[in-house]
């Protein structure tokens, strides 16, 4: 058991409805400026690649990243939730979540690299491959980690210089690595500049948790055992997987089921529409850890978060559906005949309906109440499962991209229907309880 304390002290100003905005600021400034520059990165590759290599590539990209953000949520997730509020249970915490971390991504990567070089013909048995999904896993999901941990110990502020350097860093090693002819260097950029920041920022951050900088020092949330966290890493880990991991993963379904230029041209779509979930994201996180340590204000704050994002995520989409199409016809004229924009016209509504959930299970993790973003994600997971291959067989990409839309919907459906429930039972509730004082 972790040490207890209960509440004596305010909260540090790092904390609070008065630094949502700033840190949300934050996280949502470094999401955009890495969207730019992902944009940026991507039609970089789709300049230099034709589909049938670029395609490959971004199949192996996708197991890579989709499984480094479920690790990493899984752990990173708990750190916003639990170490706001952790107080001199911090140290502990954090220790005993790199150790999950570590043996989650050593574990499950082995796993993704066996199941790439098994499903993806074109690297089908190819153990150089195995081994990149692996080192890349481990890296990508110790730099999404690292922003979650930042996050949580009040220094959202740091995160624009830090992925803004991760970007540029992919950026300038990609044509590096194809003018070498280095085979795979989509994924060689990603992993290298993911490394890099890692070794960079790791020691600061080990040295403010052990200090205690500017963080409470006191228990928020009374005694936080180790039951309790392992639990919360394993619902989130599930829940994450079966969300955005699952997201993050469909452009490999796509080349598997549909072939390389089908997969390149869903892949291009989902990374470019992606940078409106990113900058959502990074909202919702700024929700999970304010909501965490102020639980009172934890609704206001959600639908002030949720007006935003929406606001964001139409806005956005329509833009994207305009100019993306033709930014991707320009970059690569074998695009033009592959109904790209149908494609990211559908994944732009998806992102609407991502967006709305991903407001509402925040809300959620940070009243540690995971069963419900659990059973949707699970529901979502089988839908997709079930229709995709279907689709992308029959459609390719635009198939792809109305699975993931008739999936999101779904699960929003639910969630509506959930809220009215609990609503109405809430109503009910009070009615008996005043009934029953009355007739006292």
């Amino acid at each position: 058991m972790l040490r207890t304390k209960s509440t004596l002290q305010p909260q540090p100003a790092r904390f609070g409805a008065a630094r949502l905005y700033r840190d949300a600021g934050s996280m949502a400034s470094s999401s955009v400026a890495n969207a730019v520059l992902g944009m940026a990165f991507w039609a970089i590759a789709a300049k230099m690649f034709p589909p049938e290599k670029l395609g490959v590539m971004t199949a192996v990209l996708a197991v890579i990243v989709s499984v480094g953000v479920v690790v990493a949520a899984g752990v990173g997730d708990a750190y916003t939730a639990l170490l706001p509020a952790a107080g001199p249970d911090r140290p502990a915490l954090y220790r005993r979540g790199q150790r999950l971390f570590f043996g989650l991504a050593l574990v499950i990567g082995i796993g993704a690299a066996l199941a790439t070089t098994t499903w993806l013909r074109e690297v089908r048995g190819s153990i150089v491959i195995a081994v990149l999904v692996v080192v890349g896993i481990l890296a990508w999901s110790a730099l999404t980690l690292q922003n979650s941990t930042l996050v949580a110990l009040g220094r959202a502020r740091w995160l624009p210089a830090a992925n803004v350097a991760v970007s540029l860093g992919k950026i300038a090693l990609l044509p590096l690595l194809a003018i070498a002819h280095v085979w795979h260097a989509v994924e060689f950029s990603f992993v290298l500049a993911a490394i890099l920041m890692v070794a960079i920022l790791r020691p600061t951050i080990v040295r403010v948790i052990d200090s205690g900088d500017d963080l409470p020092d006191v228990s928020t949330a009374g005694a936080i055992s180790t039951r309790t966290f392992d639990r919360f890493v394993a619902q989130t880990t599930v829940s994450s997987a079966l969300s955005m991991g699952l997201v993050n993963v469909t452009p490999f379904v796509v080349t598997v089921f549909s072939g390389p230029k089908e997969g390149a041209l869903f892949a291009l779509s989902l990374s470019i529409v992606q940078a409106l979930d990113f900058m959502g994201a990074a909202l919702v996180v700024s929700l999970v850890v304010h909501a965490s340590s102020t639980p009172a204000e934890a609704g206001a704050m959600a639908r002030a978060i949720l007006i935003r994002v929406l606001v964001l995520a139409v806005t956005g989409g329509l833009a994207l559906s305009l100019v993306a199409p033709t930014a991707l016809r320009w970059l690569n004229p074998h695009y033009g005949s592959m109904n790209a924009t149908a494609v990211i016209a559908v994944l732009s509504v998806g992102t609407v309906f991502r967006c709305t959930y991903m407001v509402w299970a925040g809300l959620q993790r940070s009243r540690r109440n995971m069963k419900m973003p659990l059973l949707f994600n699970f529901f979502c997971a089988v839908l997709l499962l079930s229709i995709m291959p279907a689709l992308t067989s029959d459609h390719g990409a635009l198939g792809g991209a109305i699975a993931l839309l008739l999936s999101q919907l779904a699960v929003i459906t639910a969630i509506c229907g959930h809220v009215l429930f609990t609503r109405r039972r809430g109503r009910r509730a009070s009615v008996s309880d005043t009934a029953n004082q009355e007739a006292t």
